[in-house]
């Protein structure tokens, strides 16, 4: 050999200068066999008591968020329903009212009226006589997702930090 350097040994000293700079950049944290390590909880005793606090603290906004929507619902689900109390009965007066209904035999008879728009209206929404249930059903679940909205999952989001909470003690 006269001295000079082949362009294959150039080549292996840069492939070989790479690796060591992407190892050394990536901290060993490369694995270049795609094998994953199994994580070990690597958080001392103070970290763990941070997360735990925290996971405690967000599990107590979440329960007071569920009861809150709860109390929301079931106050608008009762306005609802008195709504439609209150229609009904402003139904049977002005039927009292304008003489179109006399005596209680009357009014009775004309009260039904209400409950036969109600079961036209599920008619021509569900195509069927027979779901009234359903149609009430669908219409308490439309009223629930429009109160309860983005945390319709809140059980599951309560049972999710209570999972993580119990994994840190």
């Amino acid at each position: 050999m006269n001295g000079k350097i082949g362009w294959k040994t150039v080549l292996a000293i840069v492939i070989f200068v790479v690796i060591v700079f992407l190892f050394i950049s990536s901290l060993g944290q490369y694995n270049p066999t795609g094998i994953a390590k199994q994580q070990e909880f690597k958080d001392d005793r103070e970290e763990a008591e941070r997360k735990h606090q925290w996971f405690t603290e967000v599990l107590k906004n979440q329960e007071k968020l569920k009861t809150d929507l709860q109390l929301k619902f079931k106050w608008i689900y009762a306005f609802v329903r008195a709504f439609v109390l209150l229609v009904w009965s402003a139904f049977i007066y002005s039927m009292y009212a304008f003489g179109i209904a006399t005596g209680i035999l009357g009014l009775i008879a004309l009260s039904s009226l209400p409950l036969w728009f109600v079961i036209a209206a599920n008619f021509l929404v569900t195509g069927t006589y027979r779901d009234l249930k359903d149609f009430i059903r669908v219409t308490e679940i439309k009223l629930e997702n429009w109160v309860y909205g983005r945390y319709i999952d809140i059980d599951a989001r309560i049972a999710s930090t209570q999972e993580q909470i119990n994994r840190l003690q």
